[in-house]
Parts: C-alpha cells; sequence; structure tokens
C-alpha cells in the first residue's frame, strides 16, 4: 500500500511540477529555483522515499533539461561561439552556487 501512496505522491508532485514550467516561461528563472529547490531538500536529509518524491518528482519535472537544450540550440544557430560557451559557463557554474545556498539555507533553518 505504501508504494502506492508513494507512486500516487509522485505523480501528483511531478503534475504541479509540469504545471508552473508551462506556466513560468523564463529557463533561467526555472533553473535557478529548481538547483535552490534541489539544494534545500538535500539538505533536509528526507528519507529515502520523500527524496524520490521531491528530487525525482518536483525537481525532475519542474527542471526540465529539455528547456535548457532548447535555449543552447537558439545560442548555437547564432554562431557566436565564445557567446555559447560563456552562456553555457556561467549557467551551470550560477546553478552549482545556488544549490550550495539552497542547501545552507536549509540546514540554517533547521
Amino acid at each position: 500500500m505504501k508504494v502506492k501512496k508513494n507512486i500516487f505522491l509522485i505523480i501528483l508532485v511531478s503534475y504541479i511540477a509540469t504545471f508552473l514550467r508551462f506556466f513560468i516561461n523564463n529557463i533561467f528563472f526555472i533553473s535557478f529555483t529548481g538547483s535552490f529547490f534541489f539544494g534545500f531538500i538535500i539538505a533536509k536529509k528526507l528519507n529515502s522515499s520523500m527524496n524520490r518524491i521531491f528530487l525525482s518528482g518536483f525537481c525532475s519535472c519542474y527542471t526540465t533539461f529539455s528547456g535548457f537544450i532548447y535555449f543552447f540550440y537558439e545560442l548555437i544557430n547564432q554562431d557566436d561561439v565564445l557567446k555559447n560557451f560563456f552562456y553555457l559557463n556561467i549557467f551551470i557554474i550560477l546553478n552549482i552556487f545556488i544549490m550550495n545556498f539552497g542547501f545552507f539555507v536549509s540546514r540554517k533553518i533547521t
């Protein structure tokens, strides 16, 4: 019974995350808030089923990798290699820092 409940909760939070993703049309905002939430949840040290629900269910649907790839596909079509390299590195580095910030905030709250 617990497995069915967990699957239902994963589907529910995935739906909520997809719904939010649909209405927020800003790849940077989505990526940064998703990274913050990811770090925040990791620091909480929840049980494995809650981790799956929030990280695999919510975060993976909210911060879709396809949105990230589509953004860089558009940059590649502009034929500016230096700009592509700069954006890609800054984007990844900022996401790592924001995830660590979410981890730090979560630790300070508890």
